[in-house]
């Protein structure tokens, strides 16, 4: 317990290093949410609602800042996972080669995803309640915890097979802009295709708009949003869990020291 504790204290600490992902949180989500009801339309846009198979009616601007924030979110998570996994990489290989607890290591960079999830999508639904009102807030927090989750794993799994940081942001920006924008109803009239049931975001969405214009929340959605998160975390998990294995020799000692 106390190589657990002492891992997750480490990694939130390096999670809340990244300056320009906390600038960009405390900064960018109520200028956004700010900017689109400023500048969006005001019209009502009718939509379906794919999950609960119900016709939506609600203000243009609400729908794109659903779709803004759930982007947002996801990216702030994605990138910030990505670059702490990114920076302790070689520190928690040599950590684990000397001894350290593996399974404290994995999990506590799943905490990391998890507190970094909660906070974001809380701040930012915060913002969004300050706006207008969702008719079920703690499902909106729900919805952008589970893009963000699904992101942050994503990000974990990119953390593990691209060489910079540069590379790693990029991909994730380009993914969340993409899966959000192919949902938007505005930007999108076919958001209801098959193919959108593809992205990793598609869940969220769903729950994200069904927290925001409904009071049902589909539980499929959910599952399908945890898996996705699953999925990634596993792969990325379970690679770091490789690449961190003992491969000295029986018999043969190592080198002292880290």
């Amino acid at each position: 317990m106390n190589a657990y504790l002492v891992a997750t204290r480490y990694s939130l600490l390096e999670l809340a290093r990244n300056r320009l992902a906390v600038v960009v949180l405390v900064c960018l989500v109520p200028l956004l949410i700010w900017l689109i009801d400023s500048v969006v339309t005001g019209e009502p846009v009718e939509f379906v609602h794919r999950s609960t198979d119900t016709r939506i009616q609600a203000l243009g601007h609400q729908v794109t800042t659903l779709g803004c924030v759930l982007n947002l979110v996801s990216l702030l998570v994605g990138f910030a996972m990505f670059t702490a996994a990114h920076r302790s990489a070689d520190f928690d290989r040599r950590l684990a080669r000397v001894g350290y607890p593996r399974t404290a290591l994995i999990l506590a960079k799943l905490t990391m995803l998890v507190v970094a999830s909660a906070t974001v999508s809380g701040y930012t639904t915060a913002w969004t309640s300050l706006h207008w009102a969702a008719e079920q807030p703690l499902a909106l927090w729900a919805g952008l915890f589970l893009g963000g989750a699904a992101y942050g794993a994503i990000g974990l799994f990119l953390a593990l097979f691209l060489p910079e940081e540069l590379e790693g942001t990029f991909v994730i920006i380009v993914a969340t802009v993409v899966d959000n924008a192919l949902q938007n109803p505005i930007i999108n009239p076919t958001a209801d295709a098959d193919a959108v049931l593809l992205l990793p975001g598609y869940g969220a969405m769903q729950v994200c708009t069904a927290g925001a214009f409904t009071d049902t929340v589909p539980l499929t959605s959910v599952l399908l949003s945890l898996g996705w998160t699953a999925v990634f975390g596993v792969v990325a998990l379970g690679a770091f869990a490789a690449r961190t294995r003992d491969r000295t020799p029986q018999g043969v000692c190592g080198p002292p020291g880290i």
